[in-house]
C-alpha cells in the first residue's frame, strides 16, 4: 500500500460518488424536501450500505457475479423494479397533499436499498477488483476501504447541500410537486444507462 495507491482511491471515490445516480438523486430530493440535517440519515446509510458490500464482496460474493451473471442480471432488473416504486411515491405522495411532500428514506431504508443498487455494485465492484491490491491483508484492506468511504461522503453531501439551496424556492407548492415529479422520473433515468451494461 503507497500513498500514490491511497491518492488514487480518494480521486476515484470522490468523482464517482459525484457522478449522478440514484444515491445522489434521492439526496437532491431530499435535500429539497426535507433539509440537510434530514438527509443525513440517507446519507449515513449509504455509507453503511457501501461497507456491507465491500465485507460481502472481500467474503466472496464476488465470485458468485462471476461465476453466475445470471444472479447479477437478477440483481439488476429487481433494483430497477424497486426505483421505479419509489419514483411512484414521490409522484403519489407529490399528487396527494398540498404541500407535495416526498417520499422521506431515512438510514435503515437507505442501507438496505444499496444492496439491490446496480450503480453501487458496479462502483464497489470495480473499487475492490482495480484499487485493491490482490493479497492485501486485513488492516490494509481495511484503510483502503475506510479512504474510499471518507472521499464518497463529501460527494454525495454536495447533491444533499444543492437541495438543501433549492428548499426555500420551493416552498410554493406548485414548484415542489414539479420537481419532485421531475426527480421521479431523473430516478428511473438514471438506471437505464446501467440496465445495459454489460
Amino acid at each position: 500500500m503507497t500513498w500514490s495507491l491511497l491518492v488514487s482511491v480518494a480521486v476515484f471515490s470522490f468523482v464517482t460518488s459525484v457522478t449522478p445516480g440514484p444515491n445522489n438523486t434521492f439526496l437532491l430530493s431530499s435535500g429539497a424536501n426535507f433539509g440537510l440535517r434530514k438527509s443525513v440519515p440517507y446519507l449515513n446509510g449509504i455509507m453503511a450500505g457501501l461497507a456491507g458490500m465491500m465485507i460481502a464482496l472481500g467474503a466472496g460474493l464476488g465470485v458468485v457475479f462471476t461465476t453466475l451473471p445470471a444472479v447479477y442480471q437478477v440483481l439488476k432488473w429487481v433494483g430497477f423494479a424497486y426505483i421505479v416504486w419509489l419514483a411512484f411515491l414521490i409522484v403519489k405522495s407529490t399528487t396527494k397533499t398540498e404541500t407535495a411532500e416526498a417520499q422521506y428514506i431515512g438510514f435503515v431504508k437507505a442501507t438496505t436499498f444499496q444492496f439491490v443498487n446496480p450503480k453501487a455494485w458496479i462502483v464497489v465492484g470495480s473499487f475492490m477488483a482495480t484499487l485493491v491490491p490482490v493479497g492485501s491483508g486485513f488492516a490494509a484492506t481495511a484503510i483502503i476501504c475506510l479512504v474510499f468511504l471518507v472521499f464518497t461522503y463529501p460527494g454525495a453531501l454536495l447533491w444533499a447541500v444543492a437541495g438543501q439551496a433549492l428548499k426555500g424556492w420551493l416552498s410554493h407548492p406548485l414548484r415542489r410537486r414539479v420537481f419532485n415529479i421531475v426527480s421521479a422520473i431523473l430516478l428511473v433515468l438514471s438506471m437505464i444507462p446501467v440496465l445495459f451494461l454489460h
